[in-house]
């Protein structure tokens, strides 16, 4: 059970004080639910207006002719869109460096190294969209990330990830990974780079980042309302979906989908699906947002605890936006979907976790104060892998859910990846004709059914 909580959730990032929130809000095909008086029949319906939803629609606008998927309706439960874990993440963007020694013991070693590409091949999607479509929302994927290691166990995992995706970079000449993007640091760089002497080494990523997340999400959805077709309902929870086609609403509305029905709404398809309720576990994270200082630490991105804290300084206001700590719950968060407070114990260790760990910030007399707080709900999965393709034995549906708590790095290529399969193309043709990996088939939910597919690797494309 989780101790009692005593303060308020107010997430930075789509705080009202914003003023992209309300233009976007006034956008015309924005429809509240109980006043709509539209046909309720769409070719295409996407359950969830975050980063996985807006992005589905994205994708079947960009990569397909209108006559193909004439109406489409993205359906939002509350009256915000990018109102769950894409409004109230803490804005990295990175590829997963630093973990694949986990994923190639848990996954195998090519399936490993191949969703490293996989997610460095969502990150460069994502600066292409942000770019081609003239997306104000802070993104830099050069400003790098380091992980960090506080112990010997933590530097021994860091230094084996490296190695592997050495071994595998030299083995995969056409990739368009390099190794030059990756650098090891000991104990004295570490000490020159954070100006702190409590880490024992790290691995640095060139290719990496941060971005307004909420910023991007509702460009991405201004690109899809402004194109022939789309439209988006607001405060329409979905309660359950019968036949696989007519989408119930909690005031008693029934919306039909023709051809297909996509649940990007990660933990919370919890709450109306069956098939991911033993399979997804809602988990709260909890973020901080300090007042701003006039001292920039680090023009870079951090994590440390193996990726449990993860922080990272703006360079316009010296804001430091920190996350993390669920293991001071006694719970560790699991089974939490209450995003309207936060747990005061999480809370104590934001506030303790700067002059623990980087003390110099107070050997200047300087000190990190807590501005806002806030927590959004992850949906972890019972194998740690997202849960990507249709129901098992049902063609119509489709999940883009369960990251883990990694969406940023993986969700934009996998909702491109369910706009190949509703399009009946394959997702897979795309990265193996340019030296990529544009899906893996170990995310499809039939994994369930059949094992096998997480153990086999996809074929070698280099």
């Amino acid at each position: 059970m989780t101790h009692a909580i005593v303060r308020n959730s107010n997430p930075f990032w789509i705080d009202e004080k914003h003023d992209f929130i309300q233009s976007f809000l006034n956008h015309p095909r924005i429809i509240h639910a109980e006043l709509s008086t539209n046909n309720d029949e769409y070719d295409i319906v996407v359950i969830g207006t975050g980063l996985s939803g807006a992005g589905c629609v994205y994708w079947l606008r960009k990569l397909y002719p209108v006559e193909r998927f004439p109406r489409i309706l993205l359906l939002e439960k509350n009256a915000r869109p990018c109102s769950g874990a894409s409004g109230r993440n803490g804005g990295f963007l990175w590829p997963s460096y630093d973990y694949l020694v986990g994923y190639a013991e848990d996954f195998g070693y090519e399936n490993g190294c191949q969703w490293i590409e996989f997610q460095h091949e969502n990150i460069r999607s994502i600066a292409q969209a942000v770019e081609e479509n003239k997306i104000d929302c802070d993104i830099n994927i050069t400003r790098g990330n380091v992980a960090l290691a506080r112990n010997t166990e933590e530097l021994k995992n860091i230094v084996k990830s490296y190695e592997l995706m050495k071994d595998y970079l030299e083995t995969h000449s056409k990739t368009k990974m390099s190794l030059d993007n990756l650098e090891l640091w000991d104990h004295e760089k570490c000490q020159e780079m954070l100006h702190s002497d409590k880490f024992i080494g790290g691995l640095f990523m060139r290719e990496s980042g941060t971005v307004w997340v909420a910023k991007l999400v509702y460009g991405l959805l201004k690109y899809c309302l402004d194109q022939p077709g789309v439209e988006l309902i607001t405060q329409g929870k979905v309660i359950r979906i019968e036949d696989s086609k007519n989408i119930i609403l909690e005031n008693g509305r029934v919306i039909v989908a023709r051809q297909a029905i996509v649940h990007a709404t990660n933990a919370y398809a919890v709450e109306y699906l069956d098939f991911v309720r033993d399979k997804i576990i809602p988990t709260r994270g909890q973020c901080c947002r300090s007042k701003p200082m006039e001292t920039i630490f680090w023009p870079f991105g951090l994590s440390a605890h193996d990726g449990r804290e993860y922080y990272h300084q703006s360079p316009k206001d010296g804001c430091i936006v920190f996350g993390g700590c669920r293991w001071r719950s006694p719970d560790t968060e699991h089974n939490n979907q209450n995003d309207a407070e936060v747990n005061h114990l999480i809370g104590e260790e934001h506030k303790k976790f700067f002059s623990l760990w980087h003390p110099g910030i107070a050997e200047k007399s300087l000190t990190v104060e807590i501005d806002q707080e806030w927590t959004g709900i992850m949906g972890f999965t019972v194998d740690h892998l997202p849960l990507i393709g249709p129901l098992p034995n049902d063609s119509k549906q489709f999940l883009l859910a369960g990251y883990n708590g990694n969406g940023m790095p993986n969700g934009f290529l996998c909702a491109k990846a369910i706009a190949r399969m509703i399009a009946n193309d394959d997702p897979c043709r795309e990265g193996e004709e340019n030296n990529t990996v544009t899906f893996l088939k170990m995310f499809l939910p039939e994994r369930f059914d059949n094992p096998n597919i997480v153990q086999t690797s996809q074929k070698n494309r280099h």
